[in-house]
C-alpha cells in the first residue's frame, strides 16, 4: 500500500465512526424578575472552558415564573461545563462595565460558585453520554459588583440629596443643623 494514502485512510475511518449524541436538561433559577432572557453557554472540555476553542452552543431562553429551562438531545458525548446568566437587557452579553465585574447574575454547572475568577474545571465539569445529564444552576450576583452598583448609584444620590439640602438652606437663608 502506498504510504501517502495511509493518513487519508485513517481520516476516512475516523469520520465514518458513529458519534453518539447525548441529552442535557438544564434548569436555571434565581431570577429577580422575568425581564430579558436566560443566556446559556455550553463548553466542551477544559480547553472550551478556558476559551481556547469555540464554545459548543450558546442559547437564550425565556424566563417564566423565576425559572428558565433548556434541553437538547444532540450533544456529542463528552465532558462539558455550563455558564449561565440573566441577560436582563437581552443584549446577548454578560455586562461588565465597572472594573470588569459582572453586573448581571450568573452561575456555573454543578451549582459551583465563586465571586472571583472562574471556578476550577473539575468543579464545573460534568459528562454527557448514554445517560441524560441534568444540571441545576442557581444564579447569584457577584458581591463586589453589587457593592460597586450601590456605590455608583448611591454615592451620586447622596451627593445630590445633601447638595440639594445645602442649596435649599442657602436659598431660604435657613440654618438647620444637620
Amino acid at each position: 500500500m502506498n504510504q501517502s494514502l495511509i493518513p487519508g485512510l485513517i481520516l476516512a475511518l475516523a469520520t465514518a465512526l458513529p458519534v453518539t449524541a447525548g441529552e442535557i436538561s438544564l434548569t436555571i433559577s434565581g431570577f429577580a424578575d422575568s425581564s430579558g432572557m436566560a443566556r446559556i453557554v455550553l463548553m466542551e472540555g477544559e480547553a472550551g472552558y478556558r476559551g481556547e476553542i469555540p464554545v459548543v452552543r450558546i442559547v437564550s431562553v425565556p424566563i417564566h415564573d423565576g425559572r428558565a429551562v433548556w434541553a437538547a438531545d444532540d450533544i456529542p458525548s463528552g465532558r462539558y461545563a455550563v455558564i449561565a446568566h440573566h441577560d436582563k437587557d437581552a443584549d446577548s452579553e454578560l455586562n461588565r462595565p465597572f472594573l470588569g465585574l459582572p453586573q448581571e447574575p450568573y452561575g456555573y454547572s454543578n451549582g459551583t460558585w465563586t465571586s472571583l475568577g472562574l471556578p476550577q474545571w473539575e468543579e464545573v465539569a460534568f459528562d454527557i453520554g448514554e445517560a441524560p445529564a441534568r444540571q441545576d444552576i442557581h444564579l447569584r450576583m457577584n458581591v463586589f459588583a453589587a457593592v460597586s452598583q450601590m456605590m455608583l448609584i448611591g454615592l451620586p444620590a447622596l451627593v445630590a440629596i445633601f447638595g440639594g439640602l445645602a442649596l435649599f438652606r442657602k436659598l431660604r437663608g435657613l440654618r438647620l443643623p444637620i
